[in-house]
C-alpha cells in the first residue's frame, strides 16, 4: 500500500493504522515521490488532493500510467462535484472527503484490493 500526503500527521496516522490491520505501507510526502515509489509495485494507493508540487489529480494520473490496474482513492478536504469527477475520470477507485473515517477507509481499501485481484 502506499498512501501519499504532504502532512506528516496524516501520514503517520494512516501508516499506523494500515499497518496494524496488516498491510505493508510505503509512504510519500509528496506526489514526485508517490511516482517514485510507485515503480517498486503496489497493491493500492491513498492519495491527498491539495499538496504543493504535483497535486492528487496529476499523482493519481501518474501513478495510473505506471500501472493502470492500481487502485487509488484520492482524499480531499476540498471535495466538490467537479473534483470527484475529474478523479473518476482520471481513473481513481474512489473519492472520499476529509475527516477520514479509518474503518470507512479499510473497507473502502479492502474493496479495492479485491477489485485489482
Amino acid at each position: 500500500m502506499l498512501v501519499v500526503d504532504d502532512e506528516r500527521d496524516m501520514l503517520e496516522i494512516l501508516q499506523d493504522f494500515f499497518e496494524s490491520e496488516g498491510y505493508t505501507v510505503q509512504v510519500a510526502d509528496s506526489g514526485e515521490r508517490a511516482i517514485e515509489l510507485c515503480r517498486r509495485g503496489s497493491d493500492v494507493a491513498i492519495t491527498d488532493m491539495r499538496m504543493p508540487g504535483i497535486d492528487g489529480l496529476h499523482t493519481l494520473m501518474g501513478l495510473r500510467q505506471l500501472d493502470p490496474r492500481l487502485p487509488v482513492i484520492v482524499v480531499t478536504g476540498y471535495a466538490s462535484d467537479d473534483t470527484e469527477q475529474r478523479c473518476r475520470n482520471a481513473g481513481a477507485f474512489d473519492c472520499i472527503q476529509k475527516p477520514v473515517d479509518l474503518d470507512t477507509l479499510l473497507r473502502l481499501v479492502g474493496a479495492a484490493v479485491q477489485a485489482r485481484d
